[in-house]
């Protein structure tokens, strides 16, 4: 698992996911959080009308599907009484995957994405640059160049052999570009990996983890 390899970032267990559809006109979210201070708490999803039912965000996994109260909604920080996030979901489609990434306000800025993305399938990877320099990679022979604040999805090429590839990330350092860690990663097509670059805030220093969503086959249709 890329949990198992990736040394310098925090290792993370693998979570299924459901490929159960919502009900028809409902609308579902599972959350994912780069970072968490540890004296967050549990947070709800509310608006001026509703609030869902207390909830942990989670660092290691996407969350249970939640039930937001409209398609604008806030995170809300229970035992801070204020909001941590403020997410406008798309009118089409009634299932997400929201990524909460900290800001330099001290809350999170949402990235939305569908979860049943066409283009962010079982082996791909979606990385977001949340440091302060531009981040590099060679995942297999495919490139990755991401300016802080953006994030991308790369399907790796150029295996080592069927069962994992060759990695390089790094960082553009004015003085040239720096490597943070070279690996080798499983391949997997029952698995797609987010991956966040972040400023680490001890050492300074800008690093990476991972996470792994597994995906299960679909049963076709009989």
């Amino acid at each position: 698992m890329i949990r198992l390899l990736i040394t310098c970032a925090v290792l993370l267990p693998t979570v299924a996911s459901t490929i159960a559809a919502p009900a028809k006109g409902e609308v579902e979210v599972r959350f994912l959080a780069e970072r968490i201070p540890a004296n967050l708490g549990k947070v709800v999803l509310a608006n001026k009308e509703t609030r869902s039912d207390p909830f942990d965000l989670p660092m290691n996994n996407l969350s249970r599907p939640q039930k937001p109260p409209a398609r604008l909604f806030s995170v809300w920080a229970v035992e801070h009484n204020r909001s941590i996030a403020t997410i406008q979901l798309p009118e089409e489609g009634n299932s997400f995957v929201v990524l909460l990434l900290p800001s330099a306000k001290g809350d999170y800025s949402p990235v939305v994405m569908p979860f049943d993305n066409p283009n962010f399938k079982g082996g791909d990877i979606y990385f977001y640059n949340n440091a302060n320099k531009p981040v590099l990679g060679m995942i297999g022979k495919a490139k990755l160049s991401l300016n802080p604040g953006k994030g991308t999805v790369l399907t790796p090429r150029g295996f080592g052999n069927k069962n994992y590839y060759h990695v390089m990330l790094g960082v553009r350092e004015t003085e040239g570009n720096k490597v943070i860690k070279s690996m080798k990663w499983p391949s997997s097509k029952t698995m797609r990996n987010y991956v966040f670059f972040f400023v680490d805030p001890i050492n300074r220093r800008i690093t990476f983890r991972g996470v792994d969503e597994f995906i299960p086959k679909k049963i076709p249709k009989t």
